[in-house]
């Protein structure tokens, strides 16, 4: 049982560095982030592999759209854009429930687990990884990033480009959403709507974590594990 429970620690710390990264940085509550998960699962019917650059070109499209705008108006701007691509998906597929077909099954000690879920887990695991090292270095990078989550008028006048920063982050966080979304839906049944749990429990986990300050990004995946291990 203690398998499949740590696969989803780490998926779900993922997202919520990800939900954290668009807050603290992108200074928006991305609520559009739920459907582009959704997106990922539909894509998933054609191939995973496309799903990252229909994520990167929303999360593109968020920033230009939203670039001028405050927390509020941004934030819900997001909610807009999760509408539209909700109803998108019902207008394109019509059927309200699509079953996502997998690849293979195989066991990973001695659970039973999906390729696709498989994968989802490896991509987050080194996602996690990858940021908590970024997070624990001392560079340039992580001081400016630092400087933006604190003061963005401060940032701007050390001369920090804030715009392209902004601009990575919500295309990276929106790519990554709709690549684990094309990769943990398969094997079930979808809805337009599905993804609204999958970003609710993120955000929940993103929440806690963000009490933390500037120990948020460290204690993710702790917390994460803690909330799976509740529920």
């Amino acid at each position: 049982m203690i398998v499949p429970i740590f696969f989803s620690a780490v998926i779900y710390a993922s997202l919520a560095i990800c939900i954290l990264l668009s807050y603290r940085v992108a200074k928006i509550v991305n609520l559009s982030l739920g459907s582009i998960y959704t997106l990922g699962g539909y894509l998933s019917l054609f191939n995973s592999f496309v799903s990252p650059i229909f994520g990167a070109l929303i999360g593109l499209l968020l920033h230009i759209f939203t670039r001028r705008l405050d927390l509020s108006r941004a934030t819900l701007f997001s909610l807009g854009l999760a509408i539209a691509i909700e109803e998108f998906l019902r207008i394109i597929f019509r059927a309200e429930y699509i079953l996502l077909n997998y690849s293979k099954i195989f066991y990973f000690f001695n659970y039973k687990i999906l390729f696709e879920h498989f994968l989802a887990f490896l991509i987050s695991a080194a996602f996690l990884i990858s940021f908590l090292i970024f997070e624990l270095k001392k560079s340039l990078s992580k001081l400016k990033l630092k400087i933006i989550e604190e003061d963005l008028e401060n940032a701007e006048i050390y001369g920090i480009d804030t715009e392209k920063i902004r601009a990575i982050v919500l295309i990276i966080v929106s790519a990554f959403f709709c690549c684990i979304g094309s990769l943990n839906l398969r094997g079930g049944l979808v809805t337009p709507t599905i993804g609204w749990l999958h970003l609710i429990f993120s955000l929940f986990i993103a929440t806690i974590a963000n009490a933390f300050r500037e120990k948020a990004y460290i204690l993710v995946f702790p917390i994460s594990l803690g909330v799976c291990l509740l529920i």
